[in-house]
C-alpha cells in the first residue's frame, strides 16, 4: 500500500504529494524533503495547528500558512 501525505500552501499556489513509506517522520523533515523551512509557515495537520516535531502519518493533509510578520 502507498502511504501518501498532501501537503498544500493554503492559497492554493503549490500542492504536492510525498510517499512516505513506512518511516515515521515529522513535520519539520517532510518540510525539508521538498525545501520549505517549518519556521515559515504555521502547519495545520488535519485541521488542527502541529508542532514541527508532529509525526506525520499516511493519509495526513497538511495545510501551510506562511507567516507573516512586519510592522
Amino acid at each position: 500500500m502507498i502511504e501518501v501525505v498532501v501537503i498544500r500552501i493554503v492559497d492554493g499556489s503549490k500542492e504536492w504529494k510525498i510517499s512516505i513509506g513506512q518511516e515515521r517522520i515529522k513535520v519539520r523533515e517532510l518540510l525539508e524533503k521538498i525545501g520549505l523551512l517549518s519556521n515559515e509557515y504555521v502547519v495545520v495537520k488535519n485541521g488542527q495547528v502541529v508542532s514541527e516535531e508532529e509525526i506525520v502519518n499516511d493519509d495526513d493533509e497538511i495545510v501551510l500558512y506562511p507567516v507573516v510578520s512586519g510592522g
